[in-house]
């Protein structure tokens, strides 16, 4: 099972200061998928939530990983907290 520091370990740069601030990340996890043991990183993040004029939102993203580690694009779905997240991982 991956860990988040392995995970910081391959790639540093994405948990970097700026970073962080750039995408307004609040908090990172590595979750399975249940049925698959595939590793994702769980973003808690309020990443552009507030473009179009609307209130600013923290909500969760998910990127997959590879087998190496490599965070790799975003799951193309916007979760409203840490159970939705939880939820899909389990059907997934």
């Amino acid at each position: 099972m991956a860990t988040l520091q392995e995970v910081k370990a391959v790639q540093p740069d994405w948990f970097s200061r700026k970073n962080i601030l750039f995408f307004s990340d609040v908090s990172y996890r590595v979750l399975h998928s249940k049925k698959t043991g595939k590793p994702y990183l769980a973003r808690s993040t309020y990443a552009w939530s507030n473009m179009t004029g609307k209130n600013r939102t923290l909500h969760w993203r998910l990127n997959s990983l590879d087998e190496d580690l490599k965070i790799r694009p975003l799951v193309d779905v916007v979760f409203p907290d840490l159970w939705a997240v939880k939820r899909w991982l389990k059907e997934n």
